[in-house]
């Protein structure tokens, strides 16, 4: 039961691949599924889950961990009970996620998007890790057409919600967003078809099972 993990720089177009991939396999695809999950086992809306999603701690998470490691610095050494761990609400939503993740790839036949689902799932050798990329500029067209905004307005958007991944990984998985370590195929959306990168990821998928096969052998 195959297992694939998306990454995406935003306007690459990935999202969209990353559903026909899941229908051509019959799998599940997990996206804003799992938000949905995440607020349903925190407590919380979509509407407030989805403000913590794929993003670095705010400056008042920050400050109230300070403010708790400060406080931690007092307690003394012979407390048998020892310093309690400060988690945000970020923090506990990165935790409830990776819980996710994992599930669902025990359960299988899933493609998962975003999410940090590649270094969630790295340890793991039957899962296919797949990035989709792009020019800057051919990734601002994507999303002026998408959302029907001005060039600055999309300029804007993608640096913004590139960083915003990038800080979220960075803090929460230690390892830089930008990189190419992480994944088995990188595909450039501006130079291949979605017809053509769908063809390559299958075929990935495919010499990493026979691999799996061999191994097993």
């Amino acid at each position: 039961m195959p297992v694939i993990t998306i990454s995406r720089q935003t306007g690459s177009g990935g999202a969209e691949i990353g559903r026909q991939i899941a229908d051509q396999l019959g799998a599940s695809y997990l996206s804003t599924q799992i938000i949905r999950e995440v607020a349903h086992r925190m407590g919380m809306s979509e509407v407030s889950a989805a403000r913590y999603d794929e993003r670095a701690e705010d400056f008042i998470e920050r400050l109230a961990r300070v403010l708790w490691l400060t406080n931690i610095a007092y307690v003394p050494a012979s407390d048998p009970n020892g310093p309690t761990p400060f988690e945000s609400i970020t923090q506990n939503f990165v935790t409830v996620t990776k819980e996710i993740v994992l599930e669902t790839a025990r359960t299988g036949n899933a493609v998962i998007f975003g999410h940090g689902s590649q270094f969630i799932l790295a340890q793991q050798p039957d899962v296919l890790h797949v990035r989709f990329v792009a020019p800057f500029p051919k990734r601002v067209e994507r999303v002026m057409q998408r959302a029907g905004i001005s060039q600055h307005e999309a300029e804007r958007r993608v640096r913004e919600e590139d960083q915003r991944r990038a800080n979220h990984i960075r803090q929460f998985y230690h390892a830089d967003w930008h990189a190419p370590d992480p994944f088995h195929i990188l595909l450039n959306t501006a130079l291949l078809s979605e017809g053509a990168c769908i063809k390559l990821v299958m075929t990935a998928l495919e010499e990493l099972k026979q691999n799996q096969r061999k191994e097993a052998a």
